[in-house]
């Protein structure tokens, strides 16, 4: 049996380390996660004495960092051994390095640095989430392998990132009536938020499989896609298009409705029609 352990009332450092662990190492995937005392080890056994057992966070072992003040925590040595030993796939390298980073900085309670940092959209941030779901979960078994769902989730999340990155540097840019825009044929649902996000007016993403269509504005621009809507209803009687109420979001279907009927236009087509409006 193979255990990983770590201190009780787990924070955010604690439970991605073990995450890593599980998730990453072979052969370590079912191990049982076990709790002691902060800077304990278990059975008070020496931290790396036993191959069958890996402490974190915890036992001034090789994967604790309380020996000394360097600005690491356990989930970045877990990660930079995963590294060395090769076992983590070269594409998941860089979405794990921005992740590992988050982790290090709040261990290092440098959120306090954060823009604006008592905003409440960080209250929604994971690190937060913890420390509220100790007093709601009250089992730190529980919370861990809550909590590893989670992780897993926002490791998506950082691929997909990733990979948007990747898609709009190769993206189609272009120019009209609202300014620099974007067009992409991608799965990546994460294209078009990061594409405003990085100040594109307008941003256009059609699925190269289904062949849906979704369009999209900057909120704080006050564009109206109406004109782009009558434009293309005008060419395109077959596809489902509805023009949401804040005239910022013109969509071709979608996952919540499956029934919708995908445009037969082009990327380049529609590309086309917003320039010439």
């Amino acid at each position: 049996m193979k255990f990983i352990v770590t201190h009780f009332s787990p924070d955010l450092d604690a439970v991605t380390a073990c995450w890593l662990i599980r998730r990453f190492l072979p052969s370590w995937e079912k191990a049982e996660i076990k709790f002691v005392a902060a800077g304990k080890t278990f059975q008070n056994e020496p931290p790396d004495s036993n191959p069958n057992i890996i402490h974190v966070d915890t036992g001034m072992g090789k994967f604790d960092h309380h020996q000394n003040a360097n600005h690491t925590c356990a989930t970045k040595k877990i990660f930079l051994f995963l590294q060395r030993k090769k076992i983590i796939a070269p594409k998941d390298i860089l979405p794990l390095e921005r992740m590992v980073e988050m982790v290090n900085q709040i261990d290092h309670f440098e959120e306090v640095n954060f823009v604006n940092p008592t905003a409440d959209i960080y209250d929604f941030s994971l690190h937060q989430m913890i420390e509220g779901a100790k007093s709601v979960i009250q089992d730190d078994k529980k919370l861990v392998e809550y909590f590893f769902v989670c992780l897993d989730a926002i490791f998506q999340t950082f691929k997909n990132k990733v990979k948007a990155e990747k898609e709009i540097e190769t993206g189609l840019i272009f120019y009209n009536r609202w300014g620099k825009s974007l067009a992409v044929e991608s799965k990546n649902e994460e294209v078009i938020k990061l594409a405003l996000k990085m100040g594109f007016s307008l941003a256009i993403r059609k699925d190269p499989e289904k062949g849906f269509v979704r369009i999209k504005a900057q909120p704080k621009k006050n564009i109206d896609l109406t004109l782009v809507y009558l434009a293309i209803k005008k060419i395109d009687q077959k596809g489902s298009w509805f023009l949401h109420k804040s005239k910022t979001m013109l969509l071709n279907g979608s996952s919540k409705n499956p029934n919708l009927i995908p445009t037969p236009l082009p990327l380049t087509k529609i590309v086309e029609i917003i320039k010439n409006l």
